[in-house]
């Protein structure tokens, strides 16, 4: 009686009777898959092919592997030990809200760059945005580049896709005078030091809710932004680190805004490592903010379209009004790179680049 194989076991030999090579691989005791070829070679590959699947756990036995269920099994082995938690939840959202229901079915092997472009037309016609879009590639993308690591699939079939073009996004920071609108509708607000700490560094919401004690001097005026707080589903609160690396800066405070936190510390009627906290000493939650922001914008009588991280927006804009190189500003705001500066803000420095040749005159002046 002939020795059963162990679980990921293979062989390779020649049938006479058939004409053709064949490769058996067993995938579980007493269960094996096989696979007919005219060449060794090819039925050698697809042999090494099932042993790098069992060595990723992604045997599923003589049924085919869907792109869903691999999709699934990257976002949990992959995808959450390597994202930020934000990122994490609004990746599961949107594969499950988007993606699994319409490409879930198809067979990984299968899955060409028609069905991928004909799910993102699908998806622009049900309204969604360019960007949202845009978004929902990068999870696939990410996914298939894994998919192609573990020998899985041939090559990134969502590479051959042409996503939509868009138009780089450009943003309106809030005049002077909405400014004094929003501070003197906070006045006398526990929250007023937080938005005058956004508008006058721009930091973001989630890197202001984290600052804590130790990461403050006002002596100095000098703030170190070293975390950011998020609001992650079945997790609660959960501080981490920034946005990128490049978001790990340190960040002068402007007179009137050292002013307004050292009074604000020194009035608030409870202790908390943190510089904003609520009446139990715990950090502000972003929904919390946010639904406050709404309150003061209507008591402000202010658009209900503008965004708290217009804040930060109204901050880069005046700085690149004032002269600012963007590559300075960029290092102020913790843009990951140069690029994102310029691709956001770059319609705010052409003043700058006109006032820049009007000084060229002088060299030509008589």
């Amino acid at each position: 009686m002939g020795k059963r194989r162990s679980r990921g076991e293979g062989n390779i030999r020649f049938r006479k009777d058939k004409g053709l090579w064949v490769a058996e691989f067993t995938y579980a005791p007493g269960k094996k898959l096989s696979k007919y070829a005219k060449t060794q070679k090819l039925v050698r590959d697809w042999l090494e092919e099932q042993k790098r699947l069992a060595r990723n756990g992604l045997i599923v036995g003589d049924r085919k592997l869907t792109f869903g269920e691999f999709l699934q099994r990257w976002y949990q082995d992959v995808a959450m030990h390597n994202l930020r938690p934000p990122t994490i939840s609004s990746h599961a959202s949107t594969m499950r809200r988007h993606i699994l229901p319409v490409l879930g079915d198809v067979p990984l092997s299968k899955l060409t760059p028609a069905h991928i472009q004909s799910f993102y037309s699908q998806k622009l016609n049900e309204g969604l945005a360019k960007k949202t879009i845009k978004y929902m590639h990068t999870i696939i993308h990410q996914a298939l580049a894994q998919a192609l690591k573990w020998g899985l699939v041939a090559r990134n079939v969502s590479e051959a896709v042409e996503l939509p073009a868009g138009h780089a996004h450009r943003v309106d920071a809030l005049t002077r005078a909405q400014v004094n609108q929003l501070l003197k509708a906070l006045e006398g607000d526990r929250l007023y030091p937080f938005y005058v700490l956004l508008v006058s560094t721009g930091l973001r919401k989630g890197e202001a809710l984290a600052l804590t004690l130790d990461c403050l001097d006002l002596e100095q005026g000098i703030l170190r932004v070293e975390k950011t707080l998020n609001f992650v589903s079945h997790r609660g609160l959960v501080v981490g680190a920034p946005k990128s690396e490049r978001s790990r800066r340190k960040v002068a405070l402007p007179d009137f805004t050292r002013k307004v936190l050292t009074e604000h510390l020194a009035k608030r009627p409870v202790a908390s490592v943190y510089v904003f906290c609520t009446s139990r000493g715990t950090p502000f939650g972003p929904r919390q903010v946010l639904r406050h922001f709404k309150t003061v914008l209507a008591k402000a009588g202010l658009p209900q379209c503008v965004r708290i991280h217009d804040l930060r927006h109204t901050f880069v804009s005046y700085q690149l009004a004032a002269g600012t190189p963007a590559s300075d500003v960029q290092k102020i705001a913790g843009h990951a790179s140069f690029s994102t500066t310029v691709d956001i803000y770059g319609h705010l420095m052409d003043e700058a680049h006109r006032e820049s040749a009007k000084k060229m005159d002088s060299l030509f002046a008589p």
